[in-house]
């Protein structure tokens, strides 16, 4: 079951996002989804779907990486860095393009009573702008 203070920071963040859902699975985790999530130059898409799990206990521990659409490359063609496609989102049906990617130093940049989903939405936003 996902925590209210989970349920109140989805409906602020699907107030920007309007098409984001939030799964509740079976782990006691959620799974956000945000379709056409728009992504800047440098991508053979100009949107994807990202996923990522809310995790048990959250806001405690903060999210640890994503998924993209299966098949989003860079431009030329290229694997991102630290990727994986396909690669399966645990609890779910879904195999998408798998990011690595995490709250760097979280014990500095990650707090629960200041951070929320779209703190870490910022942070995928912040990836995508790597063109790497």
């Amino acid at each position: 079951m996902l925590s209210p203070i989970t349920l109140r920071q989805f409906a602020k963040l699907q107030a920007r996002y309007p098409n984001a859902t939030l799964e509740p699975l079976a782990s006691g985790a959620g799974l956000l989804t945000l379709p056409e999530f728009p992504l800047p130059a440098g991508w053979t898409s100009a949107s994807t779907t990202v996923r990522f799990l809310v995790p048990n206990g959250y806001p405690g521990p903060s999210p640890d990486c994503f998924w993209a659409s299966s098949g989003l490359r860079l431009a030329n063609g290229g694997m991102p860095q630290n990727t994986a496609d396909p690669n399966p989102i645990p609890d779910t049906p879904h195999q998408d393009l798998w990011f690595s990617w995490h709250v760097v130093d979280g014990a500095l940049n990650w707090n629960p009573n200041r951070d929320d989903l779209l703190t870490y939405v910022s942070i995928i936003n912040g990836r995508f702008a790597q063109l790497q």
